[in-house]
């Protein structure tokens, strides 16, 4: 064999050995909307159900019943889902000339407006759990303050307050234990973002932030407790992917250029997006394999590019955003084993 032959081969050896024993995936386009062509995924729950938004309206995806329109609240042009429990309630914001409003949706009762702390037209649901507990961020009284929010069938909206030193906040994410995670700020520029993590028992938490980046967000929280996220400047190319416990604090999942990590699921698998080569790309973070590029892992022909994971259930299903074909499409990612 020559020496160019072997470099070639040598070369190779190096890319695919990454892949040696990688999970595999299928992709199943979730669609859009009749009379759409793009569609955002937001969530995924543990039975494959998913929460799509496609120009401006939320629905919902099932195997079997394919896509479904949730609709807004009365008198609202707009909805978003945001989040869906096992049960198959969806929450999110609906809204309209008249402003935004947290919702929850059933099979059975449709929407549900879920109120608000006080502000007369801003208030959004982005979270909920498997007894129906909801999160999310409302403005109060003074219609221009956001807390974050933790709503219950019995006891209704709760302000979950801020960090000290900061004066405003919202909540992303919840889980089955109650615990809560988001991100507290101050109240005018400059502004300052902090990560917090929130329990009944011992209130909000500064999860806090990587090296020299100033500002942190909590994005995804495990049954665990385990928060995700990424630290550094919203939407810059300096921000880093990061994983945080209460035992190990906060640590990043990813050494390169920009990286930010949305879902997380029971056994620490993270999903999310980072740079890679220049284009931003979707992808998987396990404990033994690491980060791997979710482009990586599906057949070479699907015609997929993702460019961000949104969520992942306890079956290793995931949910992505990518572009097929010219369009930007939501895209459900099932392991072949």
């Amino acid at each position: 064999m020559s020496r160019i032959r072997f470099g070639v081969w040598a070369a190779m050896a190096l890319i695919l050995a990454p892949l040696a024993g990688a999970q595999l995936y299928t992709v199943t386009d979730l669609g859009a909307l009749i009379g759409n062509t793009s569609s955002q995924v937001a969530a995924i729950n543990n039975l494959g159900a998913a929460v799509v938004n496609s120009n401006d309206i939320a629905f919902l995806w099932t195997q079997t019943g394919g896509v479904q329109n949730l609709g807004t609240l009365p008198g609202d042009t707009e909805s978003y889902g945001y989040a869906i429990n096992d049960s198959g309630i969806v929450v999110g914001l609906s809204q309209g000339v008249l402003g935004k409003h947290a919702f929850l949706w059933t099979q059975t009762g449709g929407m549900q407006d879920l109120g608000n702390l006080g502000g007369e037209n801003w208030a959004g649901a982005t979270g909920i759990n498997s007894s129906g507990a909801v999160v999310g961020s409302s403005h109060l009284a003074d219609n221009v303050t956001t807390h974050a929010f933790l709503w219950t069938q019995a006891g209704g909206m709760r302000d979950l307050g801020t960090l000290a030193g900061s004066a405003q906040s919202g909540a992303n994410a919840i889980n089955n234990a109650g615990q809560v995670a988001g991100t507290s700020f101050s109240a005018q520029s400059p502004y300052i973002y902090r990560a917090f993590y929130w329990t009944a028992e011992g209130g909000m938490q500064a999860i806090g932030t990587l090296g020299k980046n100033q500002d942190s967000y909590a994005l995804a929280i495990a049954p665990s407790g385990r928060v995700v996220g990424y630290a550094g400047p919203l939407f810059d190319a300096t921000s880093t992917a990061f994983s945080w416990t209460q035992i190990q604090g906060i640590q990043s999942l990813h050494a390169g250029n920009q990286s930010v990590a949305v879902g997380i699921n029971a056994l620490s698998e993270i999903v999310g997006g980072y740079d890679f080569d220049n284009v931003f790309s979707a992808f998987v973070w396990t404990p033994t394999k690491h980060l791997q590029n979710l482009n990586d892992l599906i057949p070479p022909n699907s015609g997929w590019l993702l460019d961000e994971a949104i969520a992942v259930n306890q079956s290793g299903q995931i949910v992505a955003n990518g572009e097929i074909n010219g369009q930007f499409h939501a895209a459900l990612l099932t392991p072949t084993n």
